[in-house]
């Protein structure tokens, strides 16, 4: 996209010979700058000169001989093309005007800078059309999202002095001349409302009639805002917002021809990315980083109708039926891209994912881990790696070693690599046992990747570099677990197997637990850190910091929420799970202990085996903890 728009600027700067040539020479200048500034992604900064070059094409139209008039309109075609593409980078620009209307302006192209003081009057029995009764009401409901609320494209429509300034791109309504009137042009071509219905021909015919008639008003004072006319409770109020139905997000039945997940969530990523998906702007208030946001809707209400495809927002946009054809500025979909999507919502557009409000990327991250072999996931676990390590070690090559569970990867040396691999399995055997975990399955589907560094520095730089944080100068080893990346980063002691072998114990532990729904991060932490205890014994250099730090980390913990949301230290919240699941260990709750693992690892949620065995989790660290929620 951003080589198009360089592209057009080329064109720009080569189709304007004979207009004046200083100020032609700035505008190529100034436009060239903005396609310097957009391919280096500075959007507002090249926004901010195109607006400017927009400006000084409408001077240069309005005194140019007629000889330069038709190189002029080649170049205003291709400034219309530059809009178009900041617009879908997410830039606000003021509108640049038809080329019509231009022309028509070289004989009416002095605005009126005092403003509209004195707005002229109806008279009281006169057959004319009402502002108040005719225009205000639909432009309030229709444009007030945009241009009353806010001021898109520099122009507002919050007071009929407003309406009559017109943009920054000039007067858009001409008192007695709708033909020359921008807004009933940009109405009848349909590129306003953007991001609703159209304006009905009923209240069409009345704006061209009501401007025809001296586009006269009838409130109260023309600076008064537009919704009070619409509004009879309070002169002063805003109109209230409609009452919004409640949003229904319908789960799959299993029956469903089209998945969100497989076939829709990717369609949207791919084609719908930078504007209504992890874009700056969403355009129209339609935002959806997620299927509740899809279904949520935006500014003009709901974008799908479930069960039917036709009367839905986002099927009239694909197709081009309604405003402009999404996606703008991109390639429009294949009849059977739309006829896929329009499946979908006549199935119900139902969701199949496992959290409604995830990114739409994890989401079907999730979909391809769920249906993957175990040999597939651990083919893509291991290339991630290897395209992870060159993020951490770029000019050090890798040693690798695998087997059907552990793919280690590191600068350690190939012998040490090969003995990390037997230590890895040492330790899942004891976790297996530990846990009477079923050896003839793996312990994490895809398997477990080990990330085995040769200094603490280096284990510092990983955490930099891969994952954007200080890890804490305590650790030495930890885990992380996401869809499709599951992995050990450790400090490799070549002189102490043991010390390697049981700190994977922790570690295997917590990538386990954290492999069940809903289980918490603090849970997983814990039981990996007592899994250790219970190898080595609480007398162990690396527990006894625990036990005596708990304490402290305790006397952070003002009350329960940052714990449970997760928004605590990781070393604090650490510690913490680790005394919780300690206490649960101690012979009086060891069978409540045992029972929430069966009942995880039989299917159910974290919530549901935590509820059966001791209760809702919240009250029950209440209780042990003494602290509130």
């Amino acid at each position: 996209m951003l080589n198009l728009f360089s592209r057009s600027i080329g064109l720009l700067l080569l189709l304007a010979p004979c207009v004046q040539a200083d100020d032609l020479g700035i505008l190529k200048e100034s436009l060239k700058t903005a396609g310097q500034q957009l391919k280096a992604g500075k959007v507002l900064e090249s926004s901010e000169i195109v607006e400017k070059s927009t400006q000084s094409l409408v001077d240069l139209v309005a005194s140019a001989p007629a000889k330069d008039l038709a190189e002029l309109k080649k170049l205003h075609a291709q400034l219309e093309r530059a809009h178009e593409l900041l617009e879908v980078q997410g830039a606000e620009l003021s509108e640049l005007p038809n080329w019509d209307t231009l022309l028509k302006g070289k004989r009416n192209n002095a605005p009126n800078k005092a403003g509209p003081t004195a707005a002229p009057k109806t008279p009281p029995n006169a057959k004319t059309l009402s502002f108040s009764r005719d225009i205000a009401p639909w432009l309030v409901d229709q444009c007030g999202q945009c241009h009353i609320k806010a001021e898109r494209g520099g122009f507002s429509l919050a007071t009929y002095n407003a309406l009559i300034k017109g943009s920054k791109g000039g007067v858009v309504l001409f008192p007695g001349d709708p033909a020359s009137s921008r807004i009933v042009e940009t109405i009848e071509t349909g590129d306003m409302p953007r991001n609703g219905p159209k304006v009905t021909p009923e209240n069409f015919a009345k704006l061209k009639q009501w401007i025809k008639e001296g586009a006269k008003y009838d409130g109260p004072a023309p600076t008064e805002p537009i919704t009070s006319l619409v509004n009879s409770k309070s002169p002063s109020m805003p109109t209230p917002e409609p009452k919004k139905e409640p949003v229904v997000m319908p789960a799959a039945t299993g029956k469903e021809t089209v998945s969100f997940s497989r076939d829709i969530a990717p369609l949207l990523i791919s084609n719908c990315n930078g504007c209504h998906y992890n874009g700056t702007r969403n355009s129209g208030g339609l935002q959806f980083n997620a299927y509740a946001g899809l279904i949520k809707g935006g500014d003009n209400g709901v974008a799908l109708k479930p069960t039917k495809p036709d009367e839905s927002l986002l099927i009239k946009k694909l197709r081009g039926t309604e405003g402009a054809r999404m996606p703008l500025g991109r390639s429009p979909l294949s009849d059977e891209q739309i006829q896929l999507v329009a499946t979908w919502i006549k199935e119900g557009a139902t969701f199949d994912g496992k959290n409604k409000d995830a990114q739409l990327d994890q989401v079907v991250s999730q979909a391809w881990v769920a249906s993957a072999s175990h040999k597939e996931l651990m083919e893509k676990r291991m290339t991630r790696a290897r395209e992870k390590w060159k993020l951490v070690a770029p000019k050090r090559e890798a040693d690798e070693a695998h087997d059907d569970q552990i793919h280690i990867i590191g600068d350690i040396g190939a012998e040490n690599v090969s003995d990390l691999l037997k230590q890895s399995n040492t330790a899942l055997n004891q976790v297996r046992k530990m846990f009477k975990i079923n050896s003839k399955e793996p312990l994490v589907k895809g398997g477990i990747t080990i990330f085995a560094l040769k200094q603490r520095y280096d284990y510092s730089e990983f955490g930099t570099m891969l994952e954007s944080r200080s890890l804490p100068p305590e650790w030495s080893s930890h885990w992380r677990q996401d869809t499709l990346d599951v992995y050990v980063a450790m400090v490799f002691d070549k002189a102490a197997n043991k010390i390697n072998e049981t700190s994977l114990v922790q570690q295997f532990t917590s990538l386990w637990l954290s492999s069940f729904e809903g289980v918490p991060k603090w849970f997983a932490d814990g039981a990996g850190r007592q899994a250790l205890a219970v190898s080595v014994g609480i007398n162990d250099a690396r527990v006894q910091p625990w036990i005596k730090r708990l304490p402290e980390s305790m006397s952070q913990l003002n009350n329960l929420k940052p714990f449970l949301q997760g928004s605590m230290n990781d070393e604090d919240s650490a510690t913490i799970g680790f005394g919780v699941i300690r206490f649960m260990g101690e012979a009086k709750m060891k069978a409540q202990y045992d029972a929430i693992i069966r009942s995880l690892v039989s299917g159910m949620s974290f919530e549901q085996a935590t509820t059966k065995s001791i209760g809702p989790i919240e009250l029950f660290l209440q209780k042990i903890l003494g602290k509130s929620k």
